[in-house]
């Protein structure tokens, strides 16, 4: 009670909100200032937003895989760009008594024919072992027995349809859809969720002896990842050592918190898109900072008689201080619901237009929220310096 009394008496001296009361006495500069914060809010957001979502666009594929350990190439860069390595390596990997299966992967980008306009635009591919599982994904799980017959792939029903056709659709009316794979006929017999990615539009799984169809002359003893699954209970990070020390130098072994981590490490740090949503969110905060010192400053500047002649009645510096900061935080709580409210809806359009899995999470929200709060305090304490030059002596 003695905190909420606190807020109270900071927020309406003598029961007198007098920060809101000075800040909607113009209500044309307070509708300036609250679209001007609200605009650097939404940038803020939105970046952050695409922050997120590439974060998690970056690990669809790797999501649906099940092993706790992965082998890969040492020169891996990122999951579509992985210098195969000899699937002998994997099976090298059955002499440790903890493990328990092991399932290769071929990733690459093939060339699909658009079903409605047969344009070849690319699509990524996963080529997988029937027998050899590596899926913990469900759809695929309870599909992947379809690609015994080397013609037939799975499709994600995710996938851009203007790059690959209106495969869905069709399949949902007809249960089959015919196409073409690097110009060799292919049947979608099955559909899986796994979604779009920072490079990849699309994605079908197929067999390795589709692969071998579709690319003849492509090594067979050559993958991509290497899927290990353990037994119950023991700890991947040991085995991790011991294969490391185990396995061919040219090869590395990593936990599944490693192998995601790498590949969002990559597409963040290592590519534009980090430096991009940083750049925006830096821009965001500056709007929004700039926005709330003019409002304060030219607010200070119209009250320097009423100011002075508070602080000539014995009113301390501080108690305008609280003002002016409450002020501050008035337009960033009356500027964030419409800024919540305009991300959400172009959030909704990124989503429908580019595939991307925006969403306003409670976290990206208490982050957005905070650096607000930074922006409006710093700039409200640049306000305040104006403050001092409230001399009493000025309003006789």
């Amino acid at each position: 009670m003695r905190l909420l009394s606190h807020i109270f008496n900071t927020v309406a001296p003598l029961g007198i909100p007098l920060a809101w009361r000075q800040l909607t006495r113009d209500r044309r500069r307070f509708s300036t200032a609250i679209a001007g914060v609200t605009f650097g809010l939404v940038l803020m957001l939105y970046q952050l937003g695409i922050y997120t979502a590439a974060k998690r666009m970056a690990v669809f594929p790797l999501n649906a895989l099940k092993g706790e350990l992965f082998i890969t190439s040492r020169n891996y860069g990122y999951f579509y760009a992985n210098r195969p390595f000899s699937k002998s390596i994997l099976y090298q990997s059955q002499a440790f008594p903890e493990v328990v299966s092991v399932a290769p992967v071929t990733v690459d980008f093939v060339q699909w024919k658009n079903t409605v306009d047969g344009v070849d635009r690319f699509i990524g591919i996963l080529a997988v072992n029937p027998s050899q599982n590596p899926f913990i994904h469900p759809e695929l799980t309870n599909q992947i027995h379809l690609l015994t017959n080397s013609e037939n792939v799975l499709f994600d029903r995710q996938s851009k349809e203007s790059d690959f056709g209106k495969v869905v659709a069709v399949f949902q009316e007809n249960g089959d859809v015919t196409s073409e794979v690097e110009h060799v006929r292919v049947r979608v017999k099955g559909l899986f969720s796994m979604g779009q990615t920072l490079v990849a539009t699309g994605h079908i799984v197929i067999s390795d002896e589709g692969l071998a169809r579709i690319h003849p002359n492509r090594p067979a003893n050559m993958i991509s990842i290497g899927v290990v699954t353990l037994r119950p209970g023991t700890n991947p990070e040991e085995i991790r050592h011991r294969l490391t020390g185990f396995l061919p130098k040219d090869v590395r072994v990593m936990t599944v918190e490693q192998f995601r981590s790498e590949e969002q490490d990559f597409w963040i740090s290592r590519t534009m898109v980090g430096y991009i949503c940083l750049a925006g969110m830096l821009v965001g905060m500056f709007v929004g900072g700039i926005m709330v010192y003019q409002i304060l400053y030219t607010d200070v500047a119209d009250h320097m008689r009423e100011y002075a002649t508070l602080k000539a009645m014995g009113i301390t510096d501080m108690f305008l201080f609280r003002i002016i900061m409450t002020e501050a935080l008035i337009l960033l709580l009356v500027s964030f619901l419409p800024s919540m409210i305009l991300t959400g809806g172009l959030f909704y359009v990124a989503r429908n237009v580019s595939g991307m899995p925006t969403e306003l999470a409670v976290p990206e929200l208490l982050v957005a929220f905070a650096l607000a709060a930074v922006f409006c305090i710093f700039a409200g304490l640049l306000a305040t310096r104006k403050l001092k030059t409230a001399d009493p002596a000025d309003v006789y």
